[in-house]
């Protein structure tokens, strides 16, 4: 019975056969010093076991030895260039910092500078729209003045034109009235005021 409960540990505990006397050799190496003298007697393994676990220790140990250093190697490279690549990094995100705030000031300057011009133009366009109300009037006048001037004209002209037409109806029109001509009377006495 106790075979079988040993085969059934056996096969629930599925390792590879060569790693217990590797192990086995590892832990009584590790453990010869502090095991007593009684114990390595009771312990003790065959002479095969032994250099089989030697043996197995050495190819164990040669090839970690040639892997380890390798490994070493590769994590020391791998974190020499994250060292570099954080490095980068860091002179990227100042330098981008550095460009950003002169990018900033850059852009105030420019706002301060676009503000000034169009306060400039507004007070350009003021003058201008001004200038060109004060030369409206001014047209404006010259015109009303020079229109003034024609009507006065034209108004003398007219008259001293109708006037005798006027004259000449105005007598006329006593004659048919008085049915004499005005001019065979006798002439009013002024008036004194």
């Amino acid at each position: 019975m106790e075979d079988s409960r040993v085969a059934r540990v056996y096969r629930m505990a599925s390792r590879p056969q060569c790693l217990v006397p590797v192990g086995g050799a590892i832990i009584l190496v590790a453990a010869y010093p502090f095991v007593p003298a009684v114990h390595q007697f009771l312990l003790g393994p065959s002479l095969a076991e032994m250099v089989l676990s030697l043996a197995l220790f050495l190819v164990v140990f040669t090839v970690l030895s040639r892997i380890v250093p390798r490994v070493l190697d590769v994590t020391a490279e791998r974190r020499d260039v994250l060292e570099e690549g954080l490095e980068n990094a860091e002179e990227a995100r100042s330098e981008a910092r550095r460009l950003l705030a002169e990018h900033r000031t850059r852009i105030s300057e420019a706002q301060l500078e676009a503000s000034r011009i169009r306060e400039e133009a507004r007070e350009r366009g003021a003058r201008i729209i001004s200038e060109a109300r004060e030369q409206a009037l001014v047209d404006a006048r010259r015109i009303v003045d020079d229109a003034a001037d024609r009507i006065q004209e034209a108004r003398a002209d007219y008259l001293t034109e109708l006037h005798p037409q006027v004259v000449e109806i105005a007598i006329k029109l006593s004659e048919r009235i008085l049915g004499e001509s005005p001019y065979e009377q006798s002439r009013p006495e002024p008036r004194l005021p």
